[in-house]
């Protein structure tokens, strides 16, 4: 397993033994919480149990929270009782403190996924489990307010102050319902990546360094393909030498064994891991992006869009571009750019939508507003990241998609696969079905029929 595990049979027994394995590197498990009461009942918003670990100064205890109708709630748990919590989870039923939850969601399965140190979920590279306890339609935007203790406006601007999250999207927010243990992976991680010319020198640090026979394994890519590589880790430094135009790189650092403890990736579009240190090494702003795109117009990996509206047809072209995008070989949407390469901006319509001044925050919410309609919609795991500049006085909304690498991404209750031909999102033919499924990163170029 590397990056995800659906439908952990028994959950406890394997938490048991990672908890087992890092057992010198957490000080504490810190459990917060989100319910609200409605309907009669404690809801579960969201849970986090986190890991504190001893190489960042301890995190004082805090007393929850409570409000008439919400309650911010935090404990600590210890191994033994996070093994517990997770049982009751998966039975249905737990309490916090005085306050008893029960689940309304039937399918109350554990997954778990190792994520790089750029991810939503923890300022770490990490274990993260997670399983969805309640089904939760939530619309509250009531103020929290109760005597000495802190405002808030809605129950989710409290989740995203209350809970570690360093990306939390609101409403739109696909984590609602869920249970999430949040478990840092301390015995070796990827530390940091200086580079001169061809040469990364990377630093690789954990508790259990002195311990294991670490290398980096991976590879890179140009235009004529792939190029692998190991290198052996040694006293917490490896090198690897990669030409300055490789187009891609990617990497995992892994015992001898094959055990995965953390990777590496960049390319044109997205980073994670140790962000970008190779590759578009932040030389290009997004707003010569931009510009580039209108000197070129709309191709094979650029589309342009106005300002869409969330509750029309016009939303459907962006899932299909999205989808599109990432069966063939990535690219991006720009919104606030027309036909004619035109820059339009979206802060009027932007306005319109959030009945608020625009700017960059109003513009987050709008952009996590679609960002949550794609997931409802959309079939497979594509990789997208939202960004925001201003062009000219004109807000641009850039959307990145990164080809898939688990294909097809297609959208739920349609029976078209779609792919990017030229400059437009085509539907497969029957004939091209296998080659995207077996390609891969082995992007196929389609061409029009």
């Amino acid at each position: 397993m590397f990056d995800r595990e659906y439908n952990i049979t028994d959950p406890v027994k394997i938490l048991a033994a990672y908890l087992e394995s890092n057992r010198f590197s957490y000080l504490s498990l810190r459990r917060r919480a989100v319910i609200y009461f409605s309907n009669n009942k404690w809801t579960l918003l969201a849970c986090t149990v986190e890991a504190i670990v001893s190489d960042i100064e301890p995190v004082e205890a805090v007393a929850s929270k409570c409000y008439p109708q919400a309650v911010l709630f935090e404990d600590r748990l210890s191994n033994e009782g996070l093994l517990d919590f997770v049982k009751q989870v998966s039975e249905g039923h737990f309490c916090l403190g005085e306050y008893s939850l029960g689940a309304t969601n039937t399918h109350r399965q554990w997954t778990r996924e190792r994520v790089p140190l750029s991810n939503n979920h923890m300022l770490h590279a990490s274990q993260v489990w997670s399983a969805r306890f309640d089904d939760v339609n939530v619309n509250s935007y009531e103020a929290l307010l109760a005597p000495q203790q802190p405002y808030y406006p809605d129950l989710f601007e409290a989740v995203k102050n209350w809970l570690p999250f360093p990306v939390y999207h609101g409403s739109s927010d696909s984590r609602k319902g869920e249970v999430i243990l949040l478990l840092p992976e301390t015995r070796a991680y990827l530390a940091d990546a200086t580079f001169k010319g061809k040469v990364i020198d990377i630093q690789v640090a954990g508790t259990e360094l002195n311990k294991l026979s670490l290398e980096l394994k991976g590879a890179w890519w140009d235009e004529e393909g792939i190029h692998h590589f190991e290198e052996q880790v040694s006293n917490g430094l490896a090198q690897l030498s990669i030409p300055e135009f490789a187009n891609r790189l990617e990497y995992v650092l892994a015992d001898s064994e094959g055990a995965i403890y953390d990777r590496h990736y960049e390319d044109g579009y997205r980073h994670t891991g140790l962000g970008r240190k190779r590759i578009v090494s932040g030389d290009t702003s997004l707003v010569d992006i931009v510009r580039e795109a209108c000197r070129n117009g709309e191709g094979l990996q650029v589309e342009f869009k106005p300002f869409i509206e969330l509750e029309n047809d016009k939303l459907k072209e962006i899932i299909r571009a999205v989808v599109a995008f990432a069966n063939t070989q990535g690219g991006r949407i720009f919104l606030g750019i027309d036909d004619d390469c035109g820059l339009l901006g979206i802060d009027g319509q932007l306005a319109k939508w959030a009945k608020a001044e625009p700017n960059e925050a109003t513009c987050e919410r709008y952009l996590g507003a679609i960002r949550g309609k794609i997931r409802d919609v959309v079939q497979g795991d594509p990789v997208l990241n939202f960004m925001q500049t201003v062009v000219d006085d004109c807000r641009i909304v850039v959307i990145e998609v990164s080809a898939a690498k688990e294909k097809p991404i297609s959208i739920r209750q349609d029976k078209s696969l779609y792919i990017r031909r030229g400059s437009s999102n085509s539907k497969a033919l029957p004939e091209e079905w296998k080659a995207i499924v077996c390609s891969q990163n082995n992007f196929p170029v389609f061409q029009n029929p």
